[in-house]
Parts: C-alpha cells; sequence; structure tokens
C-alpha cells in the first residue's frame, strides 16, 4: 500500500477527491453491477471536480429517439388500419431508419463511454470496458470516432483493484488512475499540437 500512497499524493496535487456517496456493485461477479457502479462515480465526481461535460451526442440521440417514438405514436393512435395503412408504412420505415441511426452512435461514436468531458480544449470520451468473462476493467480516454478507433490513452488492470471484498468502489485509487490518464491525454495532445504547427 505504500507505493500506492506515494503515487496517489503525487496525483492528487491538482485534483481532490469530492464528497460524493459511496458506490457499491451488489455482485462483484456481474460485469453490469461493476461497469454501472464505475459508471455513478464518474458522472457524480468528475463534473464536481471542474471538467466540463459535453452533452452534444447524448443530445442528438434523445432527439432521433424522441422522433422514433413519435413516429410509433402517429402510428398507433393516429392512423386507421387498412385505411391508413400508407401512412402506417410510413410510420414504421421511419422507426427503423431513426432507430438504425441511434444504433449507429451507439456502435461507433458513444460505445463503452460512460461520459463525455472537455480535456485540453478536446472531446474526450471516458470509456470503461469489461470483457466478457475477464476480471479485468480498462479506463480509457478517447477523442476519435469510428469502428476501429481505440482510446488514445488506457489503462486496464483487475477491478479487484478498485472494488473491496464488500463490493464498494475505492474512489480514492480510480481517480488517482484518471488523473494519471488525463495528464498523459494532455502532454500527448500537446504533442500533436507542436507536430501540426511545425508542419504548417
Amino acid at each position: 500500500q505504500v507505493w500506492f500512497k506515494q503515487g496517489f499524493m503525487q496525483c492528487f496535487c491538482d485534483m481532490e477527491l469530492p464528497e460524493v456517496d459511496e458506490k457499491k456493485a451488489g455482485n462483484l461477479y456481474s460485469k453490469t453491477d461493476l461497469l454501472k457502479a464505475v459508471s455513478e462515480f464518474f458522472n457524480d465526481a468528475l463534473p464536481r471536480m471542474g471538467f466540463q461535460e459535453d452533452h452534444f451526442w447524448t443530445n442528438i440521440r434523445i432527439m432521433l429517439c424522441i422522433i422514433c417514438c413519435s413516429f410509433g405514436c402517429y402510428a398507433q393512435f393516429a392512423c386507421k388500419f387498412p385505411k391508413d395503412r400508407i401512412y402506417i408504412g410510413v410510420c414504421v420505415a421511419g422507426y427503423f431508419l431513426f432507430s438504425a441511426m441511434v444504433a449507429l452512435i451507439d456502435m461507433f461514436v458513444i460505445k463503452t463511454s460512460v461520459m463525455c468531458l472537455k480535456v485540453g480544449g478536446e472531446t474526450v470520451f471516458v470509456d470503461v470496458t469489461m470483457l466478457p468473462f475477464s476480471q479485468d476493467m480498462e479506463i480509457g480516454l478517447r477523442k476519435r470516432i469510428g469502428p476501429k478507433k481505440k482510446a488514445e490513452v488506457s489503462y486496464k488492470t483487475s477491478v479487484g483493484r478498485y472494488f473491496d471484498s464488500d463490493g464498494y468502489l475505492g474512489q480514492e485509487e480510480i481517480l488517482a488512475e484518471f488523473s494519471k490518464l488525463v495528464k498523459k491525454f494532455e502532454k500527448e495532445h500537446s504533442k500533436e499540437a507542436a507536430e501540426k504547427k511545425k508542419e504548417k
């Protein structure tokens, strides 16, 4: 524990743990419960630490879902079959079209992110990933979107490092790792910006 406390204190020079409720995973063997606890912690803690949230893609997704629901409601309550079968067909086609758009956003943009932040002037997705039947959890920061785009910086370790035997999330531990990722991301981003200026 000594080596961790030393590293933790170094990371907390410019980041302090805000006051948030303890997060607990109901089942340590459930991937869903573990990811839910981490997601709730990040969503509660990071905005209180001064990180600005970016809701652009979330708002786009919500608008598409509203359009899907509107097609369904109109077909259900405003149309009579078979008199309005053409309108019903249009509503069905529209529903599946916009549902496909939501699926594409989830697959290629949001992926496994728990929230979207502004880091170093860039829009960054905070990805938290666990593969099925694996004890490892990977936390990453990703600014690019696309089917094969991975997190620019990431850290993978056993979930046992973040959760105790009772299922409570170690907030200091996971925030220390997040702090390291932010510093690493900002460093790499500054390098990329410097290289672009040289090219110009």
